[in-house]
């Protein structure tokens, strides 16, 4: 096919393509990030690009009659007024001769903040994990042992470890290795039966990797398994988010698209990436990680260990397995010890995952008296609630709103995005924080502040602030009597309401909240709290003693602002904590402890998963949620 060459502004990078490229895959090639919600389906209205007529000073012959026709979505998203004149969807033009494309401050991918950090645990101190120092007598003539069924009885007779084998990698190189220090060697053993390194010498440091893979982040977590020390952290966006930021998208691309190896080759190159940066802090190599804890909702469980997706995404959304995984790091093609172990957490159901069960061993509401709810925030919200008597579960379909998707002004929580919003009652004046600045709006100059969008954080403030200003109204609509010159109207979109003034802003236009916008959050907390009082229900109690927030988002969620629009069951301020990412907590617990891992195995199969789409009443208690905060309040 012929080839055409297709330069990306501001940026400069260009590249020749085939005919009938995507400008979103080009782009891609590129390495350059282009927002992308509904994995290429036109319907998010993220992804747009401008095509510059004039290229001469680039070298490049551009027009826009050098890009495929309008779609039908992109002549509709026209006539709604999501595309200017000049603007298409690079998930729909495909190039068909040379243009120079500018690429607008909204729509690039920006650096995010991954708020993954890790918090201080007590757990036992037992890996699966083992080194073992032996010296090895030099063989002789008049016997006939090779040289692993000397270390083989020496285990057995030092340690009492019985019926031990040995990795086939480890056994290659086992004469080289049981030879470079007179027979002196450390073997490093799994679970007490296989030997997976031998090294020359004595050594005693062991180092394993704990991941909380999720839909939108993915952090790691280095420790020394003698000692339980965190040792570096790392974290990063799922390379996967090209495909879709939600868990039905990215199913559908797996599966209908036929993306799933690209996929997983995405997320096992990324984990072998944390796994390089997190040794390269501790001053070791990536294959010294001996081992691998890994935690994931379902959806990305499955692509990571390569399993076929299509059943998540039909009813009855059962996984392929559920109870734990253990698997060689080389078949999976993961850049560590290639003989060392990869655990996979088990899950709990369709939509309830490891991800789930590490926030449950890592909080252990089941050994306490006190009825507590852990809410999982995210695009796909989880819930645990109860205590040692009974433990239920659900999966909350909030949609990405909490997460700044589906906003007309949303974006990631990356430096210049707005995350904290306050509304002056009276004069309906507002000030609000960009990530990378803690100093409010109204203590910069316009040109000082650069506010891209607004990320899931400012949203639920901003509801908040609306509903406590009486901006919107206990249903949700924009209040179409009140007069402020922040508010206007938004043509058949309703009303909206200026967040930021465009010299306040990166992207030169006003960043507002809209009609659509809150309707996008009532769904969202009305999804969360709906599953919550159904819990509450099978339980037979009214409230929770204590409600846990967890997850990174959970962790910067304002919680006053987020009860008052009817985020969760009303829970005095004091009984509202912040546990950080208890996911990734429970990895790491995991990885330090087989007692944890059994007890993940236990609990998992003993929860009761509840399907809140089957529950009777769900449909009627949803709707009512939507209303702020809720019926009950209304």
């Amino acid at each position: 096919m012929d080839g055409h060459r297709v330069c990306f502004l501001p940026s400069g990078l260009s590249a020749e393509v085939e005919a009938g490229t995507l400008l979103w895959d080009a782009a891609r090639e590129l390495g350059l990030g282009i927002e992308t919600i509904c994995g290429g389906r036109a319907s998010c209205g993220k992804c747009k690009v401008r095509v510059l007529e004039d290229g001469d000073e680039h070298g490049v012959d551009s027009s826009a009659a050098h890009l495929s026709a309008p779609s039908a979505d992109e002549v509709s998203a026209a006539e709604r007024g999501l595309l200017a004149d000049g603007e298409r969807f690079s998930c729909q033009a495909r190039v068909e001769g040379d243009v120079l494309v500018y690429l607008p401050e909204e729509s690039r991918v920006g650096r995010p903040v991954v708020l993954k950090a890790a918090r201080e645990r007590s757990v036992d101190i037992s890996p699966a994990i083992r080194k073992y120092y032996v010296e090895l007598p030099p063989p002789t003539l008049d016997s006939q042992a090779g040289d692993w069924e000397r270390l083989g009885a020496e285990l057995e007779q030092r340690f009492g470890l019985r019926e031990t084998c040995i990795d086939v990698t480890v056994l290659q190189g086992l004469a080289t290795t049981v030879r470079a220090d007179k027979g002196a060697v450390t073997a490093t053993v799994w679970s007490d039966r296989e030997v997976i390194r031998v090294e020359p010498g004595y050594s005693e440091r062991a180092y394993g990797l704990a991941v909380d893979l999720g839909t939108t982040t993915i952090a790691a977590y280095l420790c020394d398994l003698a000692t339980g020390e965190l040792l570096a952290t790392a974290s990063m966006l799922n390379p996967q988010i090209e495909f879709g930021e939600d868990v039905m998208t990215r199913i559908s691309s797996a599966s209908a698209g036929g993306h799933g190896a690209e996929m997983q080759r995405l997320v096992v190159n990324a984990l072998g990436s944390l796994a390089r940066d997190t040794a390269l802090q501790a001053s070791i190599a990536a294959d010294d990680v001996a081992e691998m804890v890994v935690v994931a909702n379902t959806a990305m469980h499955h692509m990571f260990l390569g399993l076929d997706v299509k059943s998540l995404g039909l009813v009855p959304f059962a996984p392929s397995i559920s109870h734990s995984v253990d698997i060689k790091a080389r078949d999976l093609g993961l850049a560590i010890l290639p003989s060392a172990n990869v655990h996979v957490l088990p899950v709990e159901a369709g939509f309830v995952g490891a991800d789930n069960v590490g926030v449950l061993i890592a909080e252990e509401p089941y050994g306490r008296d006190e009825i507590q709810l852990i809410i999982d925030v995210g695009t796909n919200a989880e819930l645990l609630l109860g205590n040692r008597e009974r433990m239920l579960s659900a999966s909350c379909p909030t949609g990405p709103a909490l997460e700044g998707a589906s906003i007309k002004f949303g974006t990631r929580a990356a430096e210049g995005a707005i995350d904290k919003v306050r509304i002056d009652p009276d004069t309906l004046e507002v000030r609000f924080t960009v990530i990378g600045n803690p100093k409010w709006s109204n203590e910069l100059e316009p040109h000082e502040i650069g506010a891209r969008g607004l990320c899931g954080t400012a949203v639920i403030d901003a509801v908040a602030e609306m509903f406590g200003a009486g901006i919107v109204e206990k249903n949700g609509r924009v209040n179409v009597e009140l007069e402020s010159r922040r508010l206007r109207d938004a043509g058949k979109g309703g009303r909206e309401f200026v967040i930021a003034w465009a010299e306040q802003t990166a992207i030169g236009e006003d960043i507002t909240v809209t009609q659509g916008d809150v309707r996008a959050m009532q769904l969202a907390k009305g999804a969360l709290y709906a599953g919550s009082q159904l819990l509450l229900r099978r339980l037979g109690v009214e409230k929770p003693d204590r409600v846990v927030l967890a997850g990174g988002f959970g962790s910067v969620i304002d919680r006053e602002r987020a009860l008052r629009i009817g985020m969760f069951p009303n829970c005095p301020l004091e009984n509202v904590s912040a546990v950080g990412n208890a996911a990734g907590d429970g990895a790491r617990m995991a990885l330090l402890s087989r007692t944890k891992r059994a007890e993940a195995e236990r609990q998992a199969r003993e929860v009761e998963y509840v399907e809140l789409t089957n529950e009777p009443g769900f449909q009627e208690s949803f709707i009512a949620a939507t209303l702020l905060p809720h019926e009950s309040d209304s």
